[in-house]
């Protein structure tokens, strides 16, 4: 197999035509991607792609993208970190991988692998379950990103794993005040 016929049955894995995702509208945001039927725990779901950017684009993107949420537009952010050097736009149309939701009891997760982002299942998902990763938003961002997932454990943002503990000391240090 060559490497052009490589590359076009990657980005295949991302499209519509994907064997194990559907898009369809999603009770915890948006639009969501559903599993076509059962995926086994461990399975390489799909790829996230888009466009290789600079980490100086990215936040100019962002800034535009926080922009057109003040506006009252889409705030959705598909922006991914590759590395410290750059990032991975999912703004594209054929991905829709991003569309994928946070959730803080994630049923998938992410690995950067050689430049490439894959979703892989955590654990067996039924057909029609909404696929869920963990955003892992740094603390310090995380009173910008309300969280709608739902999970017992959620604490109402989405912010780092390791975070949370934080974030909710602080709501509830918000709660006893008058």
């Amino acid at each position: 197999m060559s490497a052009s016929s490589l590359r076009k049955t990657k980005v295949k894995t991302a499209s519509a035509s994907n064997k194990w995702i559907r898009q369809a509208g999603s009770a915890i945001h948006g639009r969501g991607v559903y599993a076509r039927r059962a995926i086994p725990a461990g399975e390489r779901i799909a790829e996230y792609t888009g466009e290789r950017i600079t980490k100086a684009e990215a936040l100019r993107r962002d800034e535009a993208r926080l922009a057109r949420l003040r506006r009252g537009g889409d705030g959705s952010v598909y922006v991914f970190e590759l590395n410290k050097r750059h990032d991975l736009d999912g703004r594209l149309s054929r991905n829709i991988v991003r569309f994928i939701n946070h959730s803080c009891a994630p049923n998938c997760e992410t690995a950067v692998v050689r430049g490439h982002v894959w979703i892989s299942a955590l654990r067996d998902i039924a057909g029609g379950e909404e696929l869920t990763y963990d955003y892992g938003f740094p603390y310090s961002e995380w009173r910008n990103h309300p969280c709608c997932c739902g999970a017992p454990d959620c604490v109402g943002f989405i912010v780092n794993k390791a975070q949370r503990w934080r974030v909710r000391r602080i709501l509830k240090r918000e709660r006893k005040r008058p």
